[in-house]
């Protein structure tokens, strides 16, 4: 027998949790044909002695449905391991949609998840109206990774009511019912669940709130209702306070999860974080959670591997010139007068004096330079934002005004260095806790989204390299099953997540005392060239997809095995 494609000599860690073990596993087609020792001839070989192989990651929370239709990889979620992605998260997608509401579903997309408009326009087929034929046009198209979504709550909503879907009108029965016919006709047609976002943070750009945000308990029982009646599903949800605007939040949402979950038997997973505004209710939202898993309820958190904030640089959403009154206008001028014009002494001198008797306070009062930190460094240690690394720590340290700290940075720099501002998971020993919990998920990555404001893709590199090697919070067979068998079980991806034989060959070779991360870099591959922040990996030898080999040592191997995931009962 000649295999397909053999991985030699490498660590098992299978994504059962069991213990890791050296073996050879043995591809044949999409499939791992056996799992032990192997001297019989391949097609292909990776070297895998001295490195683990997991199986491929899953990522249930990406944005990716816009940048799937003209970006196949799925950048860079091929970059840290991810082989399959969930896209329809936080109630914003792309289906069901009549042709009329189009613009509008990439409006909302722009204000909730920061993806161009104009890229949008430009790239997105829309060659569909209803949701299986959504799942239609992607698997017409070359894919590098796998994909599924859920139906979201929003387009249903728009689809079912019209305009007045987009206000916080109650759906009349007639409404109700075309919401659930469409739902069941995307379950139908593959749907891995449904997704509602209820946090009043999302926004259109006009500063409307998300459609269903405010949608009755009723409207939730209908779609979860489907749900039951179809049989599979995941209900995924923004909850009320996750975007830290109600301590209060998770509770009234929780009031209505708990009984939903136990009466329909279906799973629910929410994002879970430490809030800057509220630091301790995390620890409240995991003890409910607890008393729900004792009484038979699947409700799910996934927490994020690391700080969540916001980038400040150039050439993205948030430049840090806007905490300098006297710099004016000079943050829209081209990035070249804008270097010009720091590279002058006396010009820097202006803008420090205008933030002389500054109270500090940043991003609209949103946080203060107590948490604004230099992203610098090479590696997972440029997130270990620790009090005393803040601008303000290192202007005490160094007998220097916090600006000053700020305008050093910018012009050592070029002005091609970021800042960042930790909104949420402040507190890296609180994200350590939530991801050890035996009741959570990793999750939150938002590939796909926020795309010129931060990058968190890279989080399955950032668990494995901090959480595991460096800090030692997770075990290695712990944290794999929580990226990659975890989620596909709880997704119904039934045959990934797991390497055994017969499965699919959706794996990962992974040199894990090399494995590291890159600095986010700003590029501009977007349709119309619109800025995308991204970021690399090293340590990752090959990730295969459907038994093919997608990357190798980081680079695209040209091939597009990924397909389109669908619900166990499709």
């Amino acid at each position: 027998m000649k295999a397909d494609l053999v991985i030699r000599g490498g660590t098992i860690v299978d994504g059962s949790g069991g213990a890791p073990y050296s073996a050879d596993v043995v591809v044949e087609g999409d499939r791992i044909a056996a799992i032990g020792k192997y001297d019989g001839a391949a097609s292909d070989v990776v070297d895998a002695r001295g490195k683990i192989v997991t199986p491929g990651f899953v990522d249930v929370h990406t944005h990716l449905d816009a940048q799937i239709t003209w970006d196949p990889l799925g950048s860079p979620s091929n970059q840290h391991g991810v082989t399959s992605a969930i896209l329809g998260n936080c109630g914003v997608g792309f289906a069901p949609c009549r042709p009329a509401d189009r613009d509008y579903l990439m409006f909302l997309m722009e204000g909730v998840e920061d993806v161009p408009r104009a890229a949008m326009k430009e790239g997105v087929p829309w060659e569909w109206e209803s949701f299986s034929e959504y799942l239609g046009a992607i698997a017409r198209r070359p894919l590098g990774i796998n994909v599924g979504a859920h139906v979201s709550h929003a387009p249903l909503r728009i689809y079912a009511m019209g305009e007045r879907g987009a206000t916080d009108a109650a759906a009349s029965d007639a409404e109700l019912a075309t919401m659930r016919q469409a739902l069941l006709d995307g379950m139908r047609g593959g749907a891995l669940g449904v997704a509602s976002g209820r946090t009043t943070v999302h926004r259109t750009p006009a500063g409307d709130p998300v459609p269903g945000t405010f949608a009755d308990r009723r409207e939730l029982n209908t779609l979860a209702g489907a749900l039951a009646e179809f049989g599979t599903g995941v209900f995924e949800l923004v909850t009320l306070g996750g975007g830290g605007e109600d301590p209060r939040g998770f509770d009234t949402d929780h009031e209505w999860m708990l009984p939903v979950a136990l009466q329909t038997g279906r799973p629910m997973s929410f994002g879970l974080v430490q809030c800057l505004a509220y630091p301790e209710v995390w620890k409240s939202v995991l003890e409910k959670v607890e008393a729900s898993t004792r009484m038979g309820a699947r409700i799910v958190p996934q927490v994020a591997a690391r700080s969540v904030g916001l980038l400040m640089g150039f050439g993205i959403s948030v430049s840090p010139l806007w905490i300098f009154p006297a710099s004016g206008d000079l943050s829209s001028k081209p990035i070249e007068e804008q270097r010009r014009a720091l590279g002058d002494a006396a010009f820097r001198a202006k803008l420090l004096e205008s933030v002389r008797e500054a109270d500090g306070q940043v991003l609209g009062g949103m946080a203060t330079v107590q948490h604004v930190f230099l992203l610098e460094g090479r590696g997972i240690h440029a997130y270990d934002l620790g009090p005393d690394r803040s601008v303000a720590a290192i202007a005490k340290r160094e007998g220097k005004h916090w600006g000053e700290v700020i305008l050093d940075f910018i012009v050592r720099t070029d002005l091609r260095g970021f800042f960042i501002v930790p909104l949420f998971n402040p507190d890296l020993d609180a994200v350590g806790e939530m991801l050890a919990h035996p009741n959570t998920g990793i999750g939150l990555g938002d590939s796909g989204a926020h795309t010129s404001q931060t990058c968190d893709a890279s989080y399955a590199t950032f668990v494995l390299a901090y959480w595991v090697r460096e800090k030692r919070r997770l075990s290695l067979e712990q944290a794999v099953r929580k990226l990659a068998f975890d989620p596909a079980l709880m997704w119904g991806l039934h045959g990934r997540g797991l390497l055994r034989q017969g499965s699919f060959a959706d794996l990962n070779v992974i040199d894990l005392d090399r494995l590291d991360l890159e600095l986010p870099e700003l590029k501009h591959e977007f349709p119309t060239g619109a800025p995308h922040l991204s970021q690399k990996a090293v340590g990752y030898e090959a990730t295969v997809v459907n038994g093919k080999v997608l990357m190798r040592g980081g680079q695209h191997t040209g091939a597009f095995p990924g397909t389109v995931l669908r619900n166990e009962l499709y």
